[in-house]
């Protein structure tokens, strides 16, 4: 008796089961799924536009980075002590053009080149009266010359030679050696005092005053200041629009300081990573507007004409090129063609004129989702 119990508690337990299990399908079947659900409760209200084509003008703006047009490092050519010049040799420190910058010790140079027209003079003594004898013609020219020698100072252009057989002559006495051996004494002895090439700031100092220089030592690196150059990189596309001698628009980001600005160059070469062309605009700066090497400014290039096209607001496109339309009261994802992107719109084609597009960021937006367009 017990075993017939068994099978009958058994045999009762797996119909239950069984119709449970039909019952659950049946009422699974007909329940709705949620997505349809919330697409039928949620109900937008969008702002659109009509699409309508016509020609735009499309700005290209691109920020930069402002570079010096001229940056040079200061370097000995000659070995001596550095001693200071007209501005002090600090991290810094504006200089104008023609300012002596530094000095190196140039006593034993000076004395080395006065010896060395000494000993031309007397040279040049010597020889006045063969030249008195043998080239009578020539020796006025030749007393001149000596009279004008100066110890301190420059020596003279040398006198036209009138004749090979003068040469010789002159040759013969080392005139012609002594004499440029000085003249590149007098160029070396230039080589002691640097001057300032253009207006500028010191960037670096790596050698300041009382240190030994030795030829080729770097002293301070150095940039110009009143000739900038603005580097921005331009999209290729964009690029293709950008002629040299362009003129520019720029402005800090603020939109607070302007400046005119002549395009002067254009890399030849793009960059792999970004894509990007750099154009090179040429600033000067001013008295109440400076620049600085470093900054980050906005550069507004000439605008360029796009035929069929509409321009919307940016945050009105997701996933790079995706727009939301309205038809028959729901939303429609659509793909379009974007043209120009600026820092608040895009240009775009891609659509049928008289679509109703939504201009307006959506969130957690889908398609399919009710929708009602504002007034």
């Amino acid at each position: 008796m017990n075993w017939r119990k068994s099978i009958i508690s058994l045999l009762v337990i797996v119909v239950l089961f069984v119709l449970a299990y039909l019952l659950y399908g049946k009422l699974a079947g007909m329940a709705e799924s949620p997505e349809e659900k919330q697409k039928e409760a949620i109900k937008l209200f969008v702002k659109t536009e009509k699409v309508s084509y016509k020609t735009n003008k499309a700005k290209i703006t691109e920020t930069g980075r402002l570079s010096s047009q001229q940056t040079v490092d200061l370097s000995a050519e000659v070995q001596g002590q550095i001693l200071p010049g007209e501005v002090i040799l600090k991290e810094g420190t504006k200089f104008e053009q023609g300012a002596l910058l530094i000095r190196i010790f140039d006593e034993e140079a000076k004395n080395n080149l006065k010896a060395g027209k000494s000993r031309f003079m007397n040279g040049i003594a010597s020889i006045l009266p063969d030249i008195r004898i043998d080239f009578p013609e020539s020796f006025q020219k030749y007393q001149d010359f000596f009279n004008s020698i100066k110890i301190d100072k420059p020596l003279p252009e040398l006198p036209k030679l009138d004749s090979d057989k003068e040469k010789v002559f002159l040759a013969s006495r080392n005139i012609l050696n002594d004499y440029f051996s000085i003249k590149s004494s007098e160029v070396r002895l230039s080589k002691y005092r640097l001057y300032a090439p253009f207006n500028g700031t010191f960037t670096a100092v790596y050698l300041e005053p009382g240190s030994v220089a030795n030829p080729g030592s770097r002293i301070a690196s150095m940039i110009r200041t009143d000739k900038l150059e603005l580097e921005v990189p331009v999209r290729i596309e964009d690029a293709y629009w950008i002629k040299v001698g362009d003129k520019v628009q720029v402005s800090t980001k603020d939109r607070l300081l302007h400046w005119t600005g002549t395009v002067v160059r254009k890399s030849e070469f793009m960059d792999p990573s970004s894509q990007a062309i750099t154009i090179y605009v040429a600033l000067a700066s001013e008295k109440d507007k400076p620049l600085y090497q470093g900054q980050y400014l906005m550069a507004e290039f000439a605008s360029k004409t796009i035929n069929s096209s509409m321009e919307i607001p940016r945050n009105a496109v997701f996933n790079k090129d995706r727009v939301f339309t309205v038809e028959n009261g729901k939303l429609k994802e659509n793909q379009v063609e974007i043209l120009k992107t600026s820092e608040t719109t895009v240009i775009f084609s891609g659509l049928p004129e008289g679509v109703n597009l939504v201009v307006e960021p959506l969130v957690n937006a889908k398609e399919g989702f009710n929708a009602e367009i504002l007034n």
